[in-house]
């Protein structure tokens, strides 16, 4: 199965335009994100890729590299620019829906890990870990947008960098109790997107027109609305709210995939980002293949 995923990407990869930075490159960027991916797929650190005995005998036809080189070709601007190209290759093949969602999920370490940028952060009622955050942009199960923040910092936060990047020219953005604020519907306005997102608690009955936005009390009554004490049922909002599932099940696949507990050889967030940025590749390209786009299936 690894296999057969890895000629798929391998297929993919190879059509993405992508020239060379230095004529005198050993290893080329697309030979560095295979290596890298190969211990992605396999769930094994870098050196383990980095080992001929490692490798299936029809996928090893090319000298492969130290793991001092890959760890330094990594952090280069053509293979970072050449796995960004991957990722919206892949993620431009799911169709654009007119509702997204947003949302984050959690990315533990250990509880006395020696990693100085994995915050301390609240994960639930009560509940505390150790480790980083994927905040996503989902369009239906398959990942758009991402990003890799700390813990400790809150969605709200975040969403700053991700809700003006919402495409489609309208529709909405579904969240949780998180993104309800101001600051969170300005940003969704300003991509014209009606962000959904249920009441705080201090909020939830309130209407107060300066300290609420208009955008924000359009979410309020889609959500609360006040003909609901009249009889009327609100159908609308309630199943646009219930568009959160499918983000949730999005996350579901990527913890099935791995990216749930960090393992020991990864981290850092430059190291995080790439392992994410490696999972989410092998998502899309499983979301894609769920759909029937033989675009992306290699010829074995």
């Amino acid at each position: 199965m690894e296999a057969k995923v890895y000629r798929a990407v391998v297929a993919l990869l190879m059509t993405i335009a992508h020239a060379r930075r230095r004529a005198r490159q050993r290893f080329d960027d697309r030979v560095i994100i295979m290596i890298y991916l190969w211990s992605v797929i396999n769930d094994r650190p870098l050196s383990w890729a980095c080992e001929p005995h490692n490798w299936p005998r029809d996928l090893l036809d090319r000298e492969l590299p130290s793991p001092s080189t890959m760890s330094r070709r990594l952090r280069t601007l053509g293979v970072l620019q050449l796995l960004e190209r991957l990722l919206h290759a892949l993620s431009d093949r799911t169709p654009l829906p007119l509702v997204k969602t947003i949302d984050s999920k959690p990315l533990y370490v250990g509880a006395y890990s020696k990693d100085r940028d994995a915050k301390r952060g609240r994960v639930a009622a009560q509940l505390f870990a150790r480790g980083y955050r994927l905040h996503a942009v989902f369009h239906g199960r398959a990942v758009r947008f991402w990003s890799i923040a700390p813990m400790n910092l809150h969605d709200s936060t975040i969403a700053a960098s991700l809700l003006p990047r919402l495409e489609g020219g309208g529709g909405y953005a579904v969240a949780d109790n998180a993104y309800d604020t101001n600051t969170c519907h300005a940003h969704a306005a300003a991509a014209r997107h009606q962000l959904v997102a249920p009441p705080r608690r201090a909020n939830r009955q309130m209407r107060h027109t300066r300290r609420n936005r208009p955008e924000r009390l359009r979410a309020l009554d889609l959500l609360a609305s006040p003909l609901e004490k009249c009889g009327q049922v609100n159908r609308f909002g309630v199943a646009l709210y219930n568009c959160r599932e499918t983000i949730e099940s999005g996350f579901g696949e990527l913890t099935m995939a791995g990216l749930n507990y960090l393992p020991t050889w990864v981290r850092r967030p430059h190291r995080v980002a790439l392992w994410t940025a490696g999972k989410i590749v092998l998502h899309l390209l499983r979301c894609a293949q769920r759909q029937g786009l033989r675009a992306v299936d290699a010829k074995s």
